[in-house]
């Protein structure tokens, strides 16, 4: 595990430009030299890995070699997987889990354009059934929703996604991001998890 720091997208979606180009400029000056190396950058968070990907530019206007290096050198976690799977080395010799999941893909997911890989390999675990969610968001936006003045408005969002849930009476919830589980787990009270968990659970990995 590389030195690294906050992907700076806190600080960026509250208006703390400055602060959080401090941390970009930070990861890229740490996550460059592994890439040079040969190194992938791999993300279990899908908004920290847009950040990496495309905020770094796009958003905070950061330019220059090692950022394009990072950028193009991030993946998400189940895009990288895809990956090795395309290529023929992934191991999907799994053990069979049996759960009902309705998996949401998070706003920050849907971004990267890479299609919903989490849902497609679950789906070949024995035993998985992965509901796909159809709302559009969940409502909390990151720490938007967790605002006092903004809570009211996050929930209405996040409506549709929560009477999904509550219609198809899951195990548990599958979702890439952290602040998405936290909320979805707030307002449906399911048990909300990062579908490399349910992945764990096919390969017999016990924590």
């Amino acid at each position: 595990v590389a030195e690294q720091n906050c992907c700076g997208l806190p600080m960026q979606s509250n208006g703390d430009f400055e602060s959080a180009r401090a941390l970009a400029m930070a990861n890229v000056a740490k996550l460059a030299p592994w890439v040079r190396e040969g190194y992938f950058i791999v993300g279990t968070s899908t908004s920290c890995t847009l950040a990496l990907k495309h905020e770094y530019h796009s958003v905070l206007g950061l330019e220059g070699y090692d950022v394009d290096l990072v950028a193009e050198n991030t993946w998400d976690f189940f895009e990288f997987l895809q990956r090795l799977d395309d290529e023929g080395i992934l191991d999907t010799r799994f053990k069979p889990v049996n759960q009902r999941l309705v998996y949401h893909a998070p706003c920050q997911l849907r971004s990267h354009g890479i299609g919903r890989p989490a849902a497609d390999l679950l789906r070949r675990i024995p035993g998985v059934t992965v509901i796909e969610s159809t709302a559009d968001c969940c409502g909390v936006a990151g720490t938007y929703g967790l605002k006092r003045e903004k809570y009211a408005i996050a929930t209405a969002v996040g409506k549709t996604l929560f009477d999904e849930i509550a219609a198809n009476s899951p195990d548990r919830v599958a979702c890439d991001s952290e602040t998405c589980r936290w909320w979805i787990e707030h307002h449906t009270k399911k048990r909300a998890v990062h579908p490399v968990e349910v992945l764990a659970e096919g390969y017999a990995i016990r924590r």
